[in-house]
Formats: C-alpha cells, sequence, structure tokens
C-alpha cells in the first residue's frame, strides 16, 4: 500500500469521527494506530529506493571516473608514442587534450545528471515524508483532543461513540 493511500485512509477515519462540542473529535483509536502502522511499514520501502537511487548515482560517477582515467591514460600513452617529430608531436599533443576535455566533460555531464536524478528523487520522498509526519501529527492531535471536550455544556458527560 502506497503511503498515500495510507494517508488518505487516515484522514477519512478522523473525519468520520464523531463531533464533540468545542471542535473534538471521537475516532477509532484501534484503526488510526492501524494505519500509522501501515505508514511506518511503507517508508522503509520509499526510503530503499531512495538509497539505491544514491548507489546507482555513485555507481554511475565511479564509471565516468574510470573512463575518464581510461581515456586519460591512453591520451597520454598516445602522446608518448607520439615521434619527436615536431608535427607529429603537435597533432598528438592536440588529439590527446581533446580526449581529455571530451572524458572531462562526459564525466560532469554524467556526475551532474546523477546529482540532479539522485535530487529530484530525495526531494520527491522528503515531500512524501513531510505530509506522511503531517498527517500522523494531525491524527494524534485529534486523538490527544482535550478530555473537556467530552464534556456537554450542561455538565454531563458526552457517552463516546466508537466506530469499529
Amino acid at each position: 500500500m502506497s503511503v498515500y493511500r495510507v494517508i488518505d485512509k487516515l484522514e477519512n477515519v478522523v473525519k468520520e469521527g464523531v463531533w464533540l462540542p468545542f471542535g473534538g473529535r471521537i475516532v477509532n483509536a484501534d484503526r488510526v494506530l492501524d494505519l500509522i502502522e501501515k505508514l511506518r511499514g511503507t517508508l522503509p520501502d520509499d526510503v530503499s529506493r531512495a538509497k539505491q537511487v544514491t548507489r546507482d548515482r555513485d555507481r554511475l560517477i565511479e564509471q565516468a571516473k574510470e573512463e575518464a582515467h581510461t581515456l586519460v591514460a591512453e591520451a597520454q600513452q598516445a602522446k608518448d608514442r607520439a615521434t619527436s617529430d615536431s608535427e607529429v608531436t603537435h597533432n598528438a599533443v592536440t588529439k590527446a587534450q581533446a580526449i581529455i576535455a571530451e572524458a572531462e566533460e562526459r564525466a560532469r555531464d554524467i556526475r551532474r545528471g546523477a546529482d540532479d536524478y539522485a535530487d529530484q528523487v530525495l526531494a520527491a520522498l522528503d515531500s512524501t515524508l513531510v505530509r506522511a509526519s503531517a498527517a500522523v501529527q494531525k491524527g494524534r492531535q485529534a486523538l490527544a483532543a482535550p478530555s473537556a471536550a467530552s464534556i456537554r455544556p450542561n455538565g454531563s458527560k458526552a457517552q463516546e461513540k466508537s466506530s469499529i
């Protein structure tokens, strides 16, 4: 079950609660606690996905670094193999610099893309966690409504309804 669905169900339980004077509500505590437990069970999946994204980003960065090192090494080898002839040497140096620049640019692009993707996923997770936390706090506040709210204005106690 998704976090959003659990939050929607939790919200419905609170909305379906019996209104009391002074703005309080009576809600089915067992149902609320069950939904909170489901919410706790769902969040680790989202956190695991975020960790996987981070691992994938790190793997992509490491691959880009390895590619860059390989390209730099190849460029260095190409440069070393070049003869001392000035034109051949000049061409080799130019090509090596171009290869190095291309490798560095590709590494930057891959790193930038991985960082952007990880940031998007983490921002979505952050938003989900903020909404989930707000829903849980709202439910807890509804459950912790002052006991004075259960006393009627004429002094008699209101009977609690349990919506099972």
